[in-house]
């Protein structure tokens, strides 16, 4: 009894243990970690479409609210990203060197830190919720201001479950995170009409049903951890003088914080434009845009962070050949998941809109905007892989470089040079135009640093010079 007992505990903890990113098979390697994070982060991306038709039931001032918000949220959760991309790279190379306990120590460090600013953040948001609400209108700020002021309880919470999510995916377990967060996201879409609806607390009710949600995740994670089912081993022994780690891991997470916050900048930018030229109708459908913008975002995100994993390994053990091969690979992937994705948006525009409102104008609306922002993401896979690639070679500054491109250097002139002399259809060309440079950007950097990946997969690793800061 107790042998059948061992036996199956041990079988158990073996589906639950990270995959070996050294397995010759690269393929299987990276559908085994890039589909279980692309089904995840669909899944989060499944959750909150649902989450906005659920709102769109009560009303388009509720949309409204829900996106005026949204940006506030994208700034803190930009730090998130940045520290769990950082830590999920470093913890990758640390790991393919070989140096366990230098994982653990930059894992549990770097977690403690993005709670420690979840809750400083939590604290600003409750003290100055009105000066934090940009672009709101009269009519929808009272439900802004109370949907914030409820939602900065789960910003901690948010913080820790982002950094133990990369976590999970820098350690080759993909799957666990995936799982995870299927038990998130599916609970937190059972209690959203319950507490919206059951219960009447409206916008509210989406609130706490996303803490409640979180808490339940985060109790996952505990257990994962605790039974030390993966790799990494988060201790809280590490001493002061330890956080000097930190800054490895904020200098390679720089860019995406960075590029994060231009995002939430560029969106709340592109609310305001809306909401002037169109009012709340405006507003309502740019962010129906946006929203189904970020499901098809969040799937090619997900087999990028997968193929991170296995990138930052293989440049820690300085194997430039299954690097390439790794890139290669990626870019098909991600090239053709966004393709779909691209056209089955552009051509069911209206179609996709109408699930969220019946509202015929914000219908409209929301079609224009849905055509102007997918024609160009039909490169969002190429420019994903660009990315990915250079936080494995530790090139901060070009992955600041391509990631700022869309949603900061080139959106915002464009925003202050089309909208003023053409309206709304201006903002729809400043949004087209942006991603389509951003574009074309990354297929000339992804070809040249293809081709030097390809010049120096012979060479010994001592021969490899550091790559230059942009496009080699």
């Amino acid at each position: 009894m107790n042998d059948m007992s061992e036996m199956s505990g041990s079988l158990r903890k073996r589906r639950l243990a990270p995959e070996d990113l050294a397995s010759p098979q690269l393929f299987r390697l990276l559908l085994r970690l890039g589909l279980p994070a692309m089904f995840g982060l669909s899944i989060n991306a499944a959750h909150h479409t649902i989450n906005m038709v659920f709102v769109g039931m009560i009303g388009e001032d509720q949309i409204a609210a829900i996106m005026i918000v949204l940006p506030i949220l994208m700034l803190v959760a930009a730090f998130g990203e940045g520290i769990g991309v950082g830590v999920a790279t470093e913890v990758g190379r640390a790991l393919g060197a070989g140096n366990r306990s230098r994982a653990s120590t930059l894992a549990s460090i770097s977690l403690a830190a993005g709670i420690a600013f979840g809750v400083a953040s939590a604290v600003a948001i409750v003290a100055f919720p009105s000066f934090l609400l940009f672009g709101a209108t009269p009519a929808i700020e009272p439900l802004a201001q109370h949907y914030l002021l409820i939602i900065a309880v789960s910003i901690p919470l948010t913080m820790g479950q982002i950094i133990l999510d990369f976590l999970a995916i820098a350690e080759g377990n993909a799957r666990f995170s995936m799982w995870t967060l299927v038990a998130c996201f599916a609970l937190n879409i059972i209690l959203d009409p319950i507490m919206i609806f059951g219960f009447g607390l409206g916008l509210q009710g989406v609130a706490m049903a996303t803490i409640l949600s979180q808490l339940v995740a985060l109790s996952i994670y505990g257990a994962y951890h605790a039974r030390r089912l993966g790799t990494i081993r988060l201790t809280f022994g590490w001493r002061l003088g330890d956080v000097r780690h930190l800054r490895p891991v904020l200098a390679v997470g720089a860019p995406t914080t960075l590029t994060s916050l231009a995002t939430a900048g560029a969106i709340a930018a592109m609310l305001s434009f809306a909401g002037t030229y169109r009012g709340e109708d405006g507003i309502a459908g740019v962010g129906i845009a946006l929203r189904l913008l970020a499901v098809g975002a969040l799937p090619v995100m997900g087999i990028s962070l997968g193929a991170q994993a296995i990138l930052s390994f293989a440049w820690g053990r300085g194997d430039i050949s299954r690097v390439l091969s790794s890139a290669r690979m990626l870019t098909a992937v991600t090239s053709a998941v966004g393709g779909v994705y691209g056209l089955a948006a552009i051509i069911f525009s209206e179609h996709l809109a109408s699930f969220f409102t019946d509202d015929a104008p914000v219908v409209s609306i929301a079609g224009q905007a849905i055509v102007a922002a997918h024609l160009p993401f039909l490169l969002f896979g190429i420019r994903q892989t660009v990315l990915i690639l250079f936080q494995a070679q530790g090139r901060p500054k070009a992955a600041l470089a391509l990631g700022l491109a869309q949603n900061g250097y080139l959106l915002f002139p464009l925003l202050a040079l089309l909208p003023p002399f053409f309206g709304f259809s201006g903002l729809l060309a400043a949004m087209f135009l942006a991603s389509a440079l951003t574009g074309l950007l990354s297929c000339f950097c992804l070809a040249r640093s293809i081709g030097a990946l390809r010049q120096r997969s012979a060479e010994p690793l001592s021969a490899i010079r550091p790559p230059p800061s942009f496009c080699p």
